[in-house]
């Protein structure tokens, strides 16, 4: 059982799954204090090594790192570079490659009725993109650089170059799938948020998670996204967004310059965003 402030949930619950693994990750992750350090110093990290991307077992199994011979290269694109603003997937075109997020950020959004846009997730260094459309065979989003970015494309019309690894490639996709889930996790939390400021520190607090599963600096980094974006992604105005940001600067949570963060108080975040742990039992 985990006991939280006021309210005891089980270990399976989100909110425990959560917790657990980001206290796991950022333990084991020395890489990641170091990394931080160095940000201190005024180098711009945003980049993931290739063993921290959600790509890199399936690259793996595509010959990363081994000796056959150009394999890797037919299979998989690298190093893409895509400038800010360009959209490099839209929404209803045919599944034709998983993308990885080498460097850099991406939206993607949906067009609503009305004609608006409207944000439906941001995709950070590190992680999958695309992978909503192995249901249909069909991209459900728009994808929109933020930034200017780096991707890595896995040709999915190339498999048959991996015929006899299809068995790892499944296993490997569904490793993606699985994480992709535990990501998602954070969702239900922010839309089940009770006011703005419990939504935004959950906002921040997932961010920081992602940062640490994937090896970057969890607790001061730049946001890629700009107020508006993250207004529409969390169904908050704009005004707002800024206000919280500036209440949390005030009270000591966070230090904020433009799109600059760092995580000062990071317990005390966990309480505005009802995650607060008194103990933690596994």
């Amino acid at each position: 059982m985990v006991h939280y402030d006021n309210v005891s949930v089980e270990p399976d619950h989100p909110i425990s799954v959560i917790w657990k693994e980001s206290v796991i990750m950022y333990a084991n992750t020395n890489e990641n204090q170091s990394q931080s350090r160095r940000c201190r110093a005024g180098k711009k990290i945003n980049a993931v090594e290739c063993n921290w991307c959600g790509l890199y077992g399936m690259c793996q199994v595509a010959g990363l790192n081994t000796s056959v011979s150009g394999l890797i290269e037919k299979v998989v694109s690298r190093h893409e570079e895509v400038a800010v603003g360009q959209c490099i997937v839209t929404a209803g075109q045919p599944l034709a490659e998983i993308i990885a997020v080498r460097s850099g950020a991406f939206k993607t959004t949906v067009a609503l009725a009305n004609g608006a846009e409207q944000v439906v997730d941001f995709f950070l260094p590190g992680e999958l993109m695309g992978l909503d459309a192995l249901s249909d065979g069909l991209y459900s989003n728009t994808i929109v650089a933020l930034e200017h970015s780096t991707i890595c494309r896995f040709h999915l019309s190339r498999l048959y170059l991996l015929e006899e690894r299809m068995g790892d490639i499944q296993q490997q996709m569904i490793r993606a799938l699985s994480r992709q889930t535990r990501r998602d996790q954070w969702v239900p939390l922010l839309m089940g948020a009770k006011n703005a400021e419990q939504r935004m520190a959950l906002f921040l607090l997932g961010l920081s998670s992602r940062f640490i599963e994937h090896g970057l600096p969890s607790q001061r980094f730049r946001l890629p996204m700009s107020r508006q974006f993250i207004a529409d992604y969390l169904g908050l105005a704009m005004e707002t967004v800024s206000r919280v940001l500036k209440r949390f600067h005030s009270q000591g949570l966070i230090d904020v310059h433009a799109r600059n963060i760092d995580l000062y108080n990071i317990d005390d975040l966990r309480v505005v965003a009802g995650m607060s742990v008194k103990s933690f039992e596994v």
